[in-house]
């Protein structure tokens, strides 16, 4: 692993409170893996790696995705985690997994169709489908919003047509950045995206 990954990731100019708590937390939980930054971010490195075999070993399409995801719940609970939670740190990421696993396998079951209910026509008033057209409207707001620099950024990152591992790998050097840097500046522009949608989407519905 590249050292450089963990212990020298350039800091936000001007960042917002959202991204300087996440950045505060950020650093908790390196404190927490290991005293060392080095250490810590080796630790991390392990971690976020295993999650990914995890995730991948039960069939999940999503694996990278989902072990960030795992890694930024983890981060969100740190300032209390510290102060309660004994034992590997490590085997804290395993259980949030595990849930996240139990949540994706609930969602899939709910979304399942039972086969004996097939020729079964249900004779009441059908919801109208779900407009998510408010939320493009916001996200495209919200875009527009972005500096140029991450708008193209956030745009690139999830649009690669390749295996996502090799593609933002490819994506890093081009930038020439390390795939950590990336992953934080990726995950950095998606909060700022995620609560400018919220208060835009709160705005509409008061509105």
């Amino acid at each position: 692993m590249d050292r450089q990954n963990i212990t020298s990731w350039p800091n936000l100019v001007d960042p917002s409170p959202m991204t300087k708590k996440w950045e505060d937390n950020f650093n908790a939980l390196l404190a927490w893996l290991d005293p060392d930054r080095e250490t810590a971010g080796a630790k991390y490195e392990y971690i976020r790696h295993a999650l990914i075999n995890i995730f991948s070993w039960h069939g999940c399409a999503d694996a990278e995705d989902l072990a960030d995801e795992t890694i930024s719940r983890v981060i969100n609970k740190v300032p209390e985690l510290v102060s309660i939670y004994t034992g590997d740190p490590a085997l804290y990421f395993y259980g949030v997994a595990k849930k996240m696993q139990w949540e994706i396998g609930r969602r899939d079951q709910s979304a399942a169709t039972l086969p004996s209910l097939d020729n079964i026509k249900d004779s009441r008033p059908q919801p109208e489908p779900e407009n998510f057209e408010p939320e493009y409207e916001c996200l495209d707001r919200c875009l527009a919003r972005l500096p140029a620099a991450d708008r193209d950024l956030i745009l690139l990152y999830y649009q690669q047509e390749q295996p996502k591992i090799d593609s933002r790998k490819e994506l890093a050097r081009k930038l020439d950045i390390a795939p950590n840097n990336l992953r934080v500046r990726v995950h950095r522009i998606r909060l700022t995206l995620h609560k400018c949608v919220e208060d835009c989407m709160q705005r509409k519905n008061r509105g």
